[in-house]
């Protein structure tokens, strides 16, 4: 069974692969094909989400080599 911390470390080195941006609604579309519906939800907003699990154990691994940026809804190496 996956776990968390590997969806994290599948989504730092998915990121950190290229400078490229890495949306929001990308990212949480692939962890369900790849892992499971049980990984992602819909926020308040009705915007696609990553679990607050996997969210926690990838800041913890990235430790700030990966930059958020709000405006666009993506990740991208620092």
């Amino acid at each position: 069974m996956t776990t968390a911390s590997e969806i994290a470390q599948w989504m730092v080195d998915r990121i950190q692969a290229d400078n490229n941006w890495h949306y929001q609604e990308t990212i949480v579309s692939e962890i369900e094909e790849q892992f499971g519906s049980d990984w992602v939800y819909d926020n308040e907003n009705g915007s696609p989400a990553i679990s607050k699990t996997v969210l926690s154990a990838f800041r913890k691994l990235h430790g700030g080599a990966i930059e958020w940026n709000r405006s666009e809804r993506a990740w991208s190496s620092a």
